[in-house]
């Protein structure tokens, strides 16, 4: 593991190396970094990070915050970015516009290609993929909603719980003890299987 880690810091170093960005930034809190750069491949901090982009890996110890993140960014309670590209995971992840997956115990994002992955994931405008979770909410969701009570508001896809509601179905099945569909489905509820086609 320590090879890998030090291959891929060293790999994502040189990426930058030539250019007037800074390839690592270590940070204790906000600003207070070496170097104070904007743009970085490696961005490692202690209590919080503040690098507008990191194109490579954020990795801070409790709170990670870039615009832009393409890669890798973790942290042990919160992780947050305008734009994730790849991976982001802590305790409570956000982003406004992902792709990729977030993984923690609560997702939140605006718009969604790819998976949620957590205890509660929430999706506030465009989502496609999946979320799996004991909760999981959407407004316009097309793809999988697995688990414990699924609720989209427009839905397009497989919802399979418990506990399914959706207000607008377009097409797609539910699986579940409690399936509810407002508007366009078979019924407006049902146990076991409710749906449109």
């Amino acid at each position: 593991m320590r090879k890998l880690l030090a291959s891929f810091l060293l790999l994502a170093s040189l990426g930058l190396a030539a250019s007037a960005q800074s390839p690592v930034k270590l940070s204790l809190y906000d600003t207070i970094a070496w170097p104070n750069t904007s743009t970085t491949n490696v961005s490692l901090g202690l209590i919080d990070n503040n690098t507008p982009t990191v194109h490579g890996l954020d990795w801070n110890f409790i709170s990670a915050r870039a615009e832009e993140m393409h890669g890798l960014q973790a942290a042990f309670a919160y992780a947050r970015s305008y734009e994730m590209r790849g991976l982001q995971t802590a305790i409570y992840t956000t982003s406004k516009d992902a792709i990729g997956v977030q993984w923690g115990l609560l997702n939140v994002s605006d718009n969604l290609t790819g998976v949620q992955w957590g205890f509660v994931n929430v999706n506030d405008m465009e989502a496609l993929g999946a979320q799996i979770g004991a909760v999981n909410f959407a407004q316009n969701m097309t793809g999988l909603q697995f688990g414990f009570y699924n609720q989209s508001q427009y839905f397009t896809g497989l919802q399979f719980g418990f506990v399914n509601n959706i207000t607008v179905i377009d097409r797609g099945l539910q699986i579940g003890f409690v399936n509810i569909i407002k508007n366009s489905g078979w019924f407006p509820g049902m146990i076991f299987v409710n749906g449109r086609f």
